[in-house]
Formats: structure tokens, sequence, C-alpha cells
């Protein structure tokens, strides 16, 4: 009698308290790293799921810990912040990636009317319709034999679905389906992007090179085979996560490891109504993700890992550190250190010598150096405000950065005193110091978003 008792109990505990019992999980999505030389921050994505995969919206945020690698092993990262990405003023990024091929001109295997092309151009029209989030932008590019970007991601999604249209059937010698390849190119294109991005690829079928099934060389690589582990490595190297959509049963047998490996998922569909559900559900499911800032060690290694812990369920990434002048970082320690003392002994002589013909009057130029180029490279400060930024509106316009706000900082004068302050609203370095405000000596080295702007003015 009293066994029956305490088995009622316990079953009354476990419908009465589900929450206790329920296995949750941790993934790490997305690891970005642009800060990490600048900063020594890095930005940890991360899905907090029940056991049935669906995404937890109320996580105890104090649970989660996250360790990084260093010489003496993995040691607990201090955290500096975690938000949604929804409620993180956060920039998403996808790139759809569509299957171009001479199959996907086939009828849907459902009996549905219309080619899989059809479905996909349709499903893909409502997913743009659908999205009411500011901070999201997405690109369009597609694939057979060869890759081609349609559109650069855009907020304006008219323009995506003015590239959806002019998608035509391809020629034969067009439709084979370069797969490994199309995601290498494509994580390449990417890689200008900051923050939260994502390619989310929809194939009919397997890759089906070119040069191994017609005997002739690829019209832009040759003979060269691309490889599953050629796109892995590209989607680590450029911290993108790859989102897989099967849209026939004919799949590739190694879409869903490729996927996987960078953070991300697999799914099936097989017409339009499905396809609509799971660019949602992607959708929805990177809005909900916890964004993670942790300071992070700068240890030259060619990958570096991150551990994430949440309710005693774990998971570890590798990823790519950026690099030092804009470019990818490589294994070779001792190069990666020369660099490093260059641009330390540049930065000093900058800072020291400052120019050696003094300016006439306040000024801003941009230096050869990191990203971005100048409309004017060098403009005088003749009002009491002056807007750096992307866009053809602002007075000192910098493009070839994507994140560039339109607006990204302003250099404000005081009347009174004749003084100068750089003001942004994110995070910017004068002469290697983190700011979002500072009044401004002649000569200070202001970097925006990799932009190496120099402010001079009368001595």
């Amino acid at each position: 009698m009293k066994r029956i008792k305490l088995l009622s109990i316990l079953l009354l505990g476990y419908l009465v308290f589900p929450i206790f019992v329920q296995a949750q999980n941790i993934k790490i999505t997305q690891i970005d790293s642009d800060r990490l030389l600048a900063f020594s921050q890095i930005d940890c994505y991360l899905n907090i799921s029940d056991s049935n995969g669906e995404i937890i919206k109320n996580a105890d945020l104090s649970l989660i810990s996250i360790e990084h690698d260093t010489s003496k092993g993995m040691k607990p990262a201090e955290i500096l912040n975690i938000q949604r990405n929804n409620s993180a003023n956060e920039q998403i990024t996808f790139l759809l990636l569509m299957d171009n091929s001479g199959s996907m001109y086939e009828p849907v295997e459902k009996g549905i009317a219309g080619t899989r092309m059809d479905h996909a151009v349709r499903a893909a029209k409502e997913f743009l319709n659908s999205i009411d989030n500011p901070n999201l932008r997405v690109g369009l590019a597609v694939f057979n034999t060869n890759f081609k970007l349609l559109s650069k991601p855009v907020h304006n999604t008219q323009i995506i679905e003015n590239a959806l249209d002019s998608i035509a059937k391809p020629d034969s010698k067009d439709a084979y389906t370069e797969l490994f390849y199309s995601i290498d190119k494509a994580s390449v294109d990417m890689s200008a992007y900051k923050g939260r991005k994502a390619i989310v690829l929809l194939s009919d079928g397997e890759n089906y090179p070119f040069f191994k099934n017609s005997g002739k060389d690829h019209p832009e690589f040759g003979k060269q085979l691309y490889k599953p582990a050629d796109a892995t490595y590209q989607l680590k190297n450029t911290n993108i996560t790859l989102y897989g959509i099967n849209f026939s049963s004919n799949k590739d047998p190694f879409l869903s490891s490729i996927s996987i490996a960078s953070g991300g998922e697999i799914y099936n569909a097989f017409d339009d109504k499905e396809l609509i559900g799971v660019y949602n559900k992607i959708k929805n499911r990177i809005e909900l993700e916890y964004k993670v800032t942790i300071k992070a060690p700068i240890n030259f290694l060619d990958m570096s890992v991150v551990k994430a812990e949440y309710m005693a369920k774990t998971d570890t990434m590798e990823y790519k550190s950026s690099s030092l002048l804009g470019e990818k970082s490589n294994s070779n320690l001792l190069l990666v250190f020369i660099i490093l003392l260059f641009s330390i002994g540049f930065w000093f002589i900058l800072l020291k010598f400052r120019f050696e013909k003094s300016a006439k009057g306040a000024e801003l130029s941009m230096l050869p150096y990191g990203n971005g180029k100048a409309l004017k490279q060098t403009i005088a400060l003749t009002s009491m405000k002056t807007v750096i930024g992307g866009s053809l509106q602002a007075d000192f316009t910098v493009t070839g950065i994507p994140d560039l706000k339109e607006s990204h900082a302003e250099i404000v004068k005081n009347e009174k005193t004749g003084s100068y302050t750089v003001i942004s609203d994110e995070e910017i370095l004068v002469n290697n110091n983190i700011i979002r405000k500072r009044k401004l000596k002649p000569g200070d080295v202001i970097n925006i978003e990799g932009a190496t702007i120099v402010f001079d003015a009368v001595r």
C-alpha cells in the first residue's frame, strides 16, 4: 500500500512539475570573432531548446556558462552581456542559396501543379513578405554548373522578389549541380558581413560536378573537384551557419553533416507550403537565439574552441579567429607575430610623429589601411556637425563596409572652445581605445568598422 502511495505521489509530481524532468539542450550556432583583435571579445550565438527541439523562450540566463580554450586548457570566460537576437538590435543576414540545376524544372513529387522551381520561388516570395524584422536583410544566389549572386543582402525585399523573377532554366551545359563549390563560394561572399549570418540552401539532389560527369574542364576551376570537407572548412573559416533543405527524396548524403558541423540543421520539404514553413522556422529560431558576448584571449591559434553549458548540457564549436588588417589569420605563428609587431609599430609612429605638415584647419583624412574606401580622401570640418557613415548623404562617406551604418559616427564642434568631439552609438576605436564619445586632439586615429580615419587640426 505504501509503495502504491509513493508511486502515486511521484506520478502526480511528474504531471504537475514536468519542467523539472524535461530535458533541455544547448547548441552553439555561430561564433562571431570580428571584434576579437580590436576588443578581445567574441559573440556566441546559442540555441536553447527542449527535448522536442522547440525553443525555450524563457531560459534562466544565470545558468549559461562559457569556457574558452587557453594555453592551459579550457577556462571559464567572462560573460559581458546576454541578449536575444530579436531584442538586441541584432543585424541578421540571410543568403537564400537556391538550386537552379536542370532537375529543379521537373514536377514536384506530390503531383501538385508546377515545377520544383515554381514552388521554390513562390515560397521564397511568401517568406519575404512575412518578414517584419527591420534588422533582417536577405540576399539571393543560385547555383548549377556555376554560382551566381543575384542580389547582395538588402533590407528592401522587393529587390529580392525582382531577382527571383529573373531566374531561368539553364542550358544543358549549365544544368549540373556544383553543390560543395557553391557553399564554399557563398561563404566567401557572406564573410564581409558582421553579426548573425546564415546561408539557407535549397537543393533537390546530390552534388553532380561538371568535370566528373561531362569529362570537360569546368569553365571556372578546371579539373578541381570540390568535396564536402571543402564546404565544411570554408563555413568554419568564415564563421557562417548553413541550414540545408532537401527539396526532393533524392538527397545529398553529405549536406546534413555539413549543415550540422556549421551549427545549423537539415530540413525536408516537398512543396511550397512545406518550404515556407521551413523558412519561417529557421528565421524564428535565429531570432530567438541568445547572443552571449564574452571576453576571449587572443592566442593566434588557427582554430580556437568555445564550450557552452546550460543545465548540465554542453556543446562545443571551433571558430576561426579574425585577422589582422582585414585578412583571415593563418596558422603561421611567426608570421602573425611579425604582422602584429608591424601594426603596433605603425600605430606608434603615426601617433608619435602625427603628420609632417600641420593642417590649416580641422579635417578628416582616410588612410589606405584597413577596410573601406572614402569618396573623398580628405574633407575640411567646416560645419558644427560632420557625419561619418556609409550613406552618400554623409559628410564623410565610406564605401565597401556592409555593416557601416548610414550615420555611424559624428564629429561635433564646440562653438565656444573650438574643440571637436567624436560621438557614436556603436563602439569605435580612438587610438586603439574603445569609446563611444571622446574629445579629439590633432593626430587622433579613429577606427570605425575597420576604416582608418585621422583627425587633424591647427596645433
